[in-house]
């Protein structure tokens, strides 16, 4: 039966002896053995698990790549690579197949190398009396490394011949009841072995695990929960800010510090003022030392995309800008790695930290709020946020200026803020399709804003130029990106009212009070 025909994954212990099955009388099978072989295994992903997350492991072993199936074992795909860096990216791969593997996981992260491990391997056929093979083995041992005192992990791989399904079954039977200690496992299991070498617990991604809050702590306890959470990130990006390996480290970096400061802003009598006010000043500001270098980090993202906004014969002419844009970069990495290894910074997010962890203040009337229920804050706030909302988009001008795009897209971002923060006390199907709605409207303005900030950019670069024919090819590519800038963000801004319109809706109106129901005061 084709069931039958699916390779079976056994934990062995270290005195496992393969031979002794064919001590037993019922067992006719001889084995041809290859010599061991030290193998080293180079196990990669993203940053956030973004391939273990879809259940494919990144293992490159003998100048192979090979991305496997965690359930199955089965390799999905495999390409020659003959070099182990600590990272890569999916367009460094030649073969097609793999290289449309790894952008579907992830296309703006680096993959990473975890870490090497050792392993110690025997390839084996098992033979009937006629000599024919009737199924293989592999026993692989996971080698521990000097610098841990663990087990060494042995796994068996059996894998069925076509044809020859009844004598893999006994196999398999035999394999359990020899005397040695051998247990049925899984292929998941021995690439958990893998990581658990290397001290790594895959799938972990802190910038988006959601802070499960108990709907009647107070309010106090659930924020300290909330900020330890975005530390957290804080504290797992800046490692890798300064190797700049992918722009996403800097992304979620920006993002841990403005949810920080959102989460601070609604912490008005429930935190001490004086330390409140030092604290938002603090992150206000380590926010601002980012923003040149994230504004640089999509420039040059974008830069295909900014060549082909032009005719071609302009297109050459942004070289100068973007290896300008290059250099500048490089110089304000250097700056705010400095800032992040200073101690003065190191001595801030230590105190920070502690006052998290700090035992509560016991004055009420510096902090009367702390004392509320997290479910009433939650439900209150996200309230109030969402009628922000509504009530300055309903104001918007039929021309939705500048200013007015630009707040409506803030009061946007503390309304998902909220719902992002308290998303474990609400039904997460009616939550999906709350954000579901307000993203579609935060597109549009964050598109535009976005396209904003760009024109601006260019337009203070372009009045930066020295005067000389030979800036002059730049300064006009320059002048015509800013147009085409300019055309595109006319027609987000057209397009505004339809999306607020599809927003401020009953069957929006609905969800939220879907949402809000569980603590409906009866």
């Amino acid at each position: 039966m084709i069931t039958h025909l699916v390779p079976v994954v056994f934990s062995i212990s270290e005195v496992f002896d393969i031979e002794r099955i064919t001590e037993n009388p019922d067992i006719s099978f001889s084995f041809e053995a290859q010599p061991q072989k030290k193998e080293p295994l180079h196990l990669y992903d993203t940053f956030d698990w973004r391939a273990w997350n879809k259940n494919t492991a990144i293992i490159l072993s003998r100048n192979q790549l090979n991305l496997i199936d965690i359930d199955n074992g089965k390799k999905v795909s495999s390409v020659g690579f003959r070099r182990t860096p600590q990272s890569f990216f999916p367009e460094e791969i030649p073969d097609d197949k793999t290289r449309s593997s790894l952008q579907a996981f992830s296309k703006p992260r680096a993959f990473l190398r975890y870490g090497t491990v050792s392993t110690l391997s025997q390839s084996m056929r098992v033979l009937d009396r006629n000599m024919k093979t009737v199924a293989t083995i592999e026993i692989r041992s996971i080698l521990p490394s000097f610098a841990q005192e663990q087990e060494q992990k042995r796994f068996i791989t059996l894998t069925p011949v076509k044809g020859f399904h009844k004598e893999f079954e006994k196999l398999t039977r035999h394999i359990l009841t020899t005397p040695s200690y051998a247990e049925k496992s899984t292929y998941r299991n021995f690439f958990i072995a893998l990581l658990d070498a290397i001290s790594c617990e895959p799938g972990i991604n802190a910038s988006k695990a959601p802070v499960k809050l108990h709907p009647d702590n107070t309010i106090l306890d659930s924020a300290r929960e909330l900020l330890l959470s975005t530390l957290a990130v804080i504290h797992a990006n800046e490692t890798w800010i300064p190797k700049n390996i992918d722009t996403e480290f800097l992304h979620d970096y920006r993002v841990a510090i403005r949810r920080t400061r959102s989460i601070l802003a609604r912490l008005q009598g429930i935190l001490p003022p004086e330390e409140l006010l030092t604290y938002k000043q603090a992150f206000r500001e380590l926010g601002r030392r980012t923003n040149d270098l994230r504004d640089q980090d999509v420039y040059l993202l974008e830069a295909d995309r900014f060549r082909e906004l032009l005719p071609p014969a302009m297109r050459n002419s942004l070289n100068l800008f973007f290896t300008d844009l290059r250099n500048r970069h490089k110089k304000e990495l250097r700056s705010f790695s400095r800032h992040i290894a200073s101690e003065k910074h190191k001595r801030f997010l230590q105190e920070w930290e502690s006052f998290l962890r700090s035992d509560p203040p016991s004055d009420p009337d510096r902090t009367p709020e702390a004392r509320r229920i997290t479910s009433d804050v939650a439900v209150a706030s996200i309230r109030k946020a969402w009628k922000k909302v509504l009530r300055h988009g309903r104001t918007t001008s039929p021309e939705a200026t500048d200013t007015e795009l630009h707040a409506l897209r803030l009061d946007c971002k503390k309304l998902r803020y909220l719902l992002e923060f308290y998303s474990s006390l609400f039904p997460r199907k009616t939550l999906r399709q709350v954000v579901r709605q307000l993203k579609n409207l935060q597109d549009n303005l964050g598109l535009f804003v976005d396209l904003s900030v760009q024109q601006d950019y260019l337009t203070t670069y372009l009045s930066s130029l020295e005067r000389g024919e030979e800036v002059l090819p730049l300064a006009a590519s320059i002048g015509g990106l800013v147009t085409a800038l300019h055309h595109k963000r006319e027609a987000v801004r057209k397009e505004f009212h339809h999306r607020f319109e599809k927003f401020d809706r009953t069957e929006t109106e609905t969800m939220f009070n879907e949402l809000f129901k569980p603590y409906r005061q009866p």
